[in-house]
Formats: C-alpha cells, structure tokens, sequence
C-alpha cells in the first residue's frame, strides 16, 4: 500500500491568495492579538481559581473535622451512680475492642462485658470506647454503637440489647 504524497503547498490557491492579501494578513494579526488578550485573560483569571479552591478545600476539611468527631456522652445525674469506674470502662472498652476487631466478632466476649451495666455505666463504658477504627483498612472511625450495628446481627443485637435496656 502507497503512502499518499506529502502536500507542501496549500492545495487550494483561493485560500493562499487570500492569506497573502492584505486584508488576509491583517485578519492573521487580528487572530493573533485576539489569542494573546484570551491568554491574558486566563492569567489573570487563575490566581482567583487557585485562591478559592484553597479556601474551599481548608471548609471542607474543617467540616468534616467538625461533623465527624467523638462527642463524649453526660452522664445523667438522677439515674443510680455508675456500678464501674473510668478504669474499669477503659479496660472493658480495650476487651470489647480486641474482640470485634480482626476475624469473628467476639460476641460472647462483648456479652460478658457489658453484662450487668446500668445507664450511667454504659455511658462510662460509650466515653471510654470513644471513636476507634474500623475493621477494614480506610474505614471510618465508629463508637461502641455503631461497631456493635457492624458486627452483629440483629438476633445479636437484641441479645445485647436485653443485658443492658434503653441505651442502644
């Protein structure tokens, strides 16, 4: 198969005549003018862009901040005084932790400890779990509630809803 020959001239001399003219050259010049004022233009225009991107990206960033953080739980001050301290929520917390995360979801585990819990208790225990990573690499952060929503089913679920009532 041939390769078609190259073309060096213009092939219509309507158009060469034209843009040898006068009237084509100014035309040219004009066309030129007209691309610098375009690019002209588009530099004056990108700092903005830039500038309000970086602000946009700095509000995104602080709203998810904000929107995605641990707020601790009060305890409620006429319901009975909390049956374990902060220590003891804090190991119960590292307990039920070690046993959700990995492989299997550590339910008898979670069971026994959070078995007996009163309300303020519980909230002792929410405070001490915090927001922990999840399970799976680049997951959110969770608290207690919604790793147990994660791992358990719902026949779990009411399992532990039945050792400690009204807090989850």
């Amino acid at each position: 198969m041939k390769n078609p020959p190259k073309k060096t001239k213009l092939a219509n001399p309507a158009v060469a005549t034209v843009l040898s003219s006068e009237a084509g050259q100014t035309a040219i010049k004009n066309a030129s003018e007209n691309q610098r004022e375009v690019v002209k233009a588009t530099v004056s225009v990108l700092p903005f862009i830039l500038k309000t991107g970086f602000v946009l990206g700095v509000g995104y960033w602080a709203y998810s901040k904000w929107t995605n953080r641990f707020v601790p739980s009060k305890e409620v001050s006429y319901y009975q005084e909390a049956n374990i301290t902060n220590g003891q929520a804090k190991s119960k917390a590292e307990a039920i932790y070690g046993a959700m995360k990995g492989f299997g979801n550590g339910f008898q585990i979670v069971a026994a400890n959070i078995a007996g819990l009163n309300y303020n208790g519980w909230i002792r225990l929410y405070n001490a779990f915090g927001a922990r990573q999840g399970s799976i690499p680049l997951s959110p952060k969770m608290d207690i509630v919604e790793w147990f929503t994660d791992q358990f089913d719902e026949e779990e679920l009411q399992q532990l809803r039945f050792l400690v009532q009204n807090v989850f």
